[in-house]
């Protein structure tokens, strides 16, 4: 029986390069991996570039404390109300393609923000540059996990958790001496160029596999498929937690550095210290990962060594090199979480059959937790007059994610126990 035109045509269409989507790698395709690793640290610089320039923005342009906070807050705001439905839009339009569209239009919109003259315009591109971030952030896992050979993809998800805190620590040590030798508005076309160079190379290497043979015809049935799974729904619990305690307290460790005596200028340095040792646990994710250790225990040792450390980040009378061992202790720990959250969601995506509108989810619920934390701790510390009632905002948000961890275990058995029953 011979096959019809359009029967021929989607034949075509599940091939790249040759392979069908359903025939397993040979190999792990590990510079292609490390391009699209490259692309998520050149879109997480566009978080990091705004902190170190925001003195002088507030100067030339002329705005207050109040425009600084949306010119900060913006990505996370786009994340927070946008995340799980942008990651639909990649399951229905395709990951690779989304990522080279969203690196070009963030690149744009950092571009156009370089010919800003006053706090709207900047906030405006500001808001378009958020949500192309999401759009990429939340399409490359996908790319990634279909990279990998199956005895490798226990652990690759994992070393996506890197190109946040990489990003932001490049951005905290470069962007100052960038801007300045050069001014603010250099800073931003260098980063447009920046983000543009991985979108050319992407749109001209092909992928090892087309990542969904078949995509979903209606974005709303992914996306209520998503918010009704549990696991799914515990894993950005979990994530959010994460990030309301990681970003409270390194967001503001710069200035209680300074309040402690340290210059400006080293604070800085400190601070990319300590999001690096993130990074550092994001990557030990990927060994531990490797040697089976499960993802939820990861998820429930970071949560609960945040917790317990922040206790010792802002208790009273502590050394001030002592309350940065802390911290640095505290991110890199912390940094087990992430990693084990972006290993454990393709899994659960094919569970819940949404593909990148699991990892939506994620990227939200990570989101909501950065808009949250910093406001929550900042204004208890302006109420009390300092930052020693600081764990008391923290500690729930760490019992959130290792109860949401817990759950995760307790959900990984039953699934298991059922699976030996059938």
């Amino acid at each position: 029986m011979r096959a019809g035109p359009s029967s021929r045509k989607h034949a075509s269409m599940d091939m790249t390069a040759g392979r069908r989507p359903d025939e397993p790698l040979t190999h792990t395709r590990w510079p292609y991996i490390a391009l699209l690793l490259c692309a998520g640290i050149c879109s997480s610089i566009q978080v990091g570039k705004v902190p170190p320039a925001l003195p002088v923005l507030q100067s030339e342009l002329r705005f207050g404390l109040a425009a600084a906070g949306w010119v900060i807050s913006m990505f996370s705001i786009i994340g927070a109300l946008s995340g799980s439905l942008l990651g639909s839009l990649a399951d229905r339009f395709g990951e690779r393609r989304l990522t080279v569209l969203g690196l070009l239009v963030m690149a744009t919109a950092s571009a156009l923000g370089a010919q800003a003259h006053s706090a709207a315009g900047l906030i405006l591109c500001r808001a378009i540059e958020g949500m192309a971030f999401v759009v990429v952030v939340i399409s490359i896992p996908g790319l990634i996990v279909a990279s990998a050979t199956e005895a490798h993809r226990r652990f690759v998800p994992s070393l996506w958790g890197v190109y946040m805190p990489l990003g932001m620590a490049l951005a905290l040590t470069f962007t100052p001496v960038l801007m300045e030798a050069f001014g603010w508005r250099t800073v931003w076309n260098v980063n447009a160029a920046l983000l543009v160079l991985p979108a050319i190379a992407l749109a001209m290497v092909k992928p090892p596999r087309v990542v969904h043979a078949a995509k979903p015809k209606l974005t709303l049935a992914s996306l209520k498929r998503t918010l009704s799974h549990r696991r799914a729904l515990l894993l950005a619990l979990t994530f959010c937690g994460y990030t309301f305690q990681h970003l409270s307290v390194i967001g503001f460790l710069p200035t209680i550095l300074q309040e402690l005596g340290i210059d400006a200028h080293a604070a800085g340095l400190l601070t990319a210290g300590a999001i690096i040792a993130n990074a550092l646990g994001n990557l030990s994710t990927s060994w531990l990962l490797a040697h089976h250790v499960p993802a939820w225990r990861m998820m429930s040792v970071a949560a609960l060594a945040m917790g317990l450390l922040s206790f010792g980040i802002f208790a009273e009378g502590l050394a001030p090199m002592a309350r940065y061992g802390l911290t640095v202790a505290f991110s890199g720990l912390g940094g087990l979480l992430p990693a084990s959250v972006f290993a454990m969601l393709p899994a659960i995506a094919r569970e819940a059959n949404t593909g990148a509108t699991t990892q939506g989810l994620a990227v939200q619920a990570s989101h909501i937790g950065q808009l949250l934390g910093p406001p929550a701790i900042g204004t208890v510390a302006a109420i009390v007059g300092g930052w020693y009632l600081s764990p008391l905002v923290l500690a729930p948000a760490a019992l959130i994610s290792l109860f949401a961890a817990m759950g995760l275990r307790a959900s990984s058995q039953t699934r298991a126990a059922d699976s030996k029953i059938a």
